[in-house]
């Protein structure tokens, strides 16, 4: 889930990366292909930039409107929990977790901090989460600089004797006969990369954040079995076509025999008539 933001980058697509042979024919062009290239590049990151301006201008005007949103979530217990282990990447998180996203009150992300897309994400939990680590204000910082993801700020938790739920993680993944591997949001919370996990991250700033009331409610998980029902149907729709071609392939056989059978007999009625 880690995104790659190299895919569109300069160096894939630099030609002088790539090893040409003095006898290819695209040799005689290369430096004005190079040359275009490069203008192409420097126009994308213009548009790039342009776009992050547009996008910053509408988050301003997105910040009330999340607010008045806030209040609301403020007054509905376990709003955070339920809707963070709702989206379907994160539905394997340990139990563990969930009794501490419990008291969880509030989320807030700060996004496109910079032209490069930085972010800063913030979970703040109530007193009541003290009975399970400190401090109850987690944050972290990541920066994008050539293509590449840095973790500037990361808040320390410090867990309590027997509550640390990356420890039961830890545990379930030892055991060869668990088929499905639990791991901890709360392993988001560190300046290790983490390998084959979702990136809470991302996951929050790109889907989760913007409307945080389709996982709260299961909606996205319905619409992902209506996609699947469609697709059967269209299936079972597909394999009636096909059943019918058959017996229309089926009736134009038995009706060519038909032909063939008068045809016969007619040859036959006029031989005795001979």
């Amino acid at each position: 889930m880690k995104r790659d933001r190299s895919e569109n980058s300069v160096e894939n697509t630099d030609p002088k990366h790539t090893k040409i042979e003095n006898d290819d024919p695209l040799m005689p062009f290369m430096q004005d292909f190079e040359d275009i290239q490069k203008d192409i590049e420097q126009l994308d990151i213009k548009c790039a930039h342009e776009q992050m301006n547009i996008q910053k201008q509408y988050d301003e005007k997105k910040k009330p409107l999340f607010e008045k949103r806030d209040e609301i979530i403020q007054k509905v217990p376990g709003f955070w929990a339920n809707t963070l282990r709702k989206h379907p990447a994160l539905s394997d998180i340990v139990p563990e977790d969930i009794d501490i996203l419990n008291h969880l009150v509030k989320l807030d992300l700060k996004d496109n901090m910079d032209n490069n897309g930085s972010y800063k994400i913030t979970f703040i939990f109530g007193e009541k989460a003290k009975e399970f680590m400190e401090p109850l204000t987690l944050v972290k910082h990541v920066t994008f600089d050539n293509n590449q993801e840095k973790v500037v700020e990361c808040t320390r938790i410090k867990w309590k004797e027997g509550k640390n739920p990356i420890a039961a993680v830890t545990h379930n993944r030892s055991d060869l006969d668990n088929e499905i591997p639990k791991w901890s949001i709360f392993e988001w919370f560190t300046t290790d990369e983490l390998q084959d996990k979702p990136d809470v991250g991302e996951l929050i700033r790109r889907e989760i954040w913007h409307n945080p009331l389709s996982y709260y409610l299961g909606l996205e998980e319905f619409d992902e079995f209506d996609d699947d029902f469609d697709e059967e149907f269209d299936d079972e729709d597909d394999e009636d076509d096909d059943d019918e071609d058959d017996d229309e392939d089926k009736d134009d056989d038995d009706e060519d025999k038909d032909d063939d059978l008068d045809g016969d007999e007619d040859g036959n009625n006029d031989d005795n008539d001979d």
